[in-house]
């Protein structure tokens, strides 16, 4: 387990918060290790992963909605990710491959001791805050957009 997923892990043990399942990816040259939860917003349990790996990054990725990229209305999908992207500096919304919405906002986590990560935990907390407030004010808009 890379030192930054060790350090994440501890805080979690530390504020006993146990509702991340732990996943080491195997034979990653980044030593990639995801916390896979989920946040509530409207009504909705959107699945949420950090992943914690060997570079200079640590990604928060939020699944918004599975199948939403719609061929009927592409372009218009396409121009609303497009704007939100300009438009908030942290959050970068894009489509996988199968259509499905995601954010991801990625921060720079420099360091290779426990010690450079002394607040890790509580930047991603911080972060989840952020994207909740965000998803909050933005999530029903975007189903409107998408349905």
């Amino acid at each position: 387990m890379n030192t930054k997923a060790k350090v994440f892990k501890k805080y979690l043990k530390e504020k006993e918060v146990t509702v991340f399942q732990v996943e080491e990816v195997p034979d990653d040259e980044q030593n990639t290790v995801t916390f896979q939860s989920h946040i509530q917003v409207e009504g909705q349990q959107l699945p949420l992963m950090v992943i914690l790996d060997d570079s200079a990054f640590t990604v928060i990725r939020v699944l918004i909605l599975n199948n939403a990229l719609k061929q009927d209305k592409d372009v218009q999908l396409l121009y609303m990710t497009n704007t939100q992207n300009m438009n908030y500096k942290p959050f970068k919304l894009f489509y996988d491959r199968n259509g499905a919405l995601i954010m991801d906002v990625c921060m720079t986590t420099i360091g290779d001791k426990e010690k450079d990560f002394a607040t890790l935990g509580d930047e991603i907390y911080g972060m989840f805050n952020l994207i909740i407030k965000f998803l909050e004010a933005n999530y029903r808009q975007w189903m409107k957009e998408i349905w």
